[in-house]
């Protein structure tokens, strides 16, 4: 009797592979499609708001809290960690054909060479999980609401941990301008956000000075010029003004942004 064996393990990789690769476009998809929907309706919450607010924007184009701007190093944390697994999940389907499929090798060669890329992932993860156990969540109290160009910025920094080990801490202040820039030509067209810089005035705090605050809030303080832009984070794409606070410390360094509301003055 003639016995017929049945090949169903290279179907079965391809369905595997197939079902993946959908799901991954399907949710990518859907994401696009959701962030539409989103941007339809926050743009008729800010034509309403800004017709019941009229010369006066930080009602209107952001969600502002009077208080001040937290920094979450959790959040940032999810962030990053679901960047890995995406980056993970994508390459999956690659690893598969190249491990599973005969004279498939480019495919793991390749998949390989995109992993040691996504170890960047990885690490900066690690990195910002460290940063979390030593130095938690910060906040960034607004002395004023808003700021206006032409003014000065005051504002406290919150630190809940471990700012006696922090040796140097730079203070940034920074107008950034986002654009879309389209580069590549027919097919290999493609568009990404670029973030230019404005403005920036910088402050660094040695050692000692930090030291005096590990357990009170570190004072802020920036001259704001008058000749700069105002923020619109309702445009797309933005301008906005930020805090950047970074501290070197033995291990795992401090790092946080905040976002400030500098306006024109009305």
């Amino acid at each position: 009797m003639r016995c017929v064996r049945h090949r169903t393990r290279p179907r079965q990789a391809r369905a595997w592979v197939i079902t993946v690769s959908g799901s991954l476009f399907f949710l990518a998809g859907l994401f696009l499609l959701l962030h539409g929907v989103i941007g339809i309706f926050r743009k008729a919450s800010y034509r309403r708001e800004a017709a019941q607010y009229p010369g006066q924007p930080w009602y209107f184009d952001f969600h502002w809290r009077k208080e001040g701007c937290s920094y979450s190093a959790f959040r940032e944390m999810v962030k990053r960690l679901v960047a890995a697994l995406v980056w993970n999940a994508i390459l999956a389907p690659f690893f598969w054909v190249g491990i599973t499929q005969r004279g498939a090798w480019l495919f793991l060669v390749v998949a390989s060479l995109f992993a040691l890329i996504g170890l960047f992932f990885w690490v900066r993860w690690a990195q910002m999980l460290a940063e979390i156990f030593r130095f938690g969540n910060s906040f960034l109290a607004y002395d004023e609401f808003p700021y206006f160009l032409g003014g000065t910025l005051r504002a406290r920094l919150r630190v809940p941990h471990h700012m006696n080990v922090i040796d140097e801490l730079s203070l940034t202040l920074r107008c950034v301008r986002e654009k879309y820039v389209t580069t590549g030509m027919g097919n290999n067209r493609s568009t990404q956000v670029v973030c230019y810089e404005l403005y920036k005035d910088a402050v660094t705090l040695p050692r000692e000075r930090v030291a005096n605050y590990a357990s009170a809030d570190i004072p802020v303080e920036f001259r704001i010029p008058v000749d700069q832009h105002t923020t619109t984070l309702a445009d797309t794409p933005p301008t906005y003004w930020e805090i950047e606070a970074r501290g070197k410390a033995p291990g795992a360094d401090y790092e946080a942004y905040f976002l400030v509301p500098v306006y024109k003055q009305p």
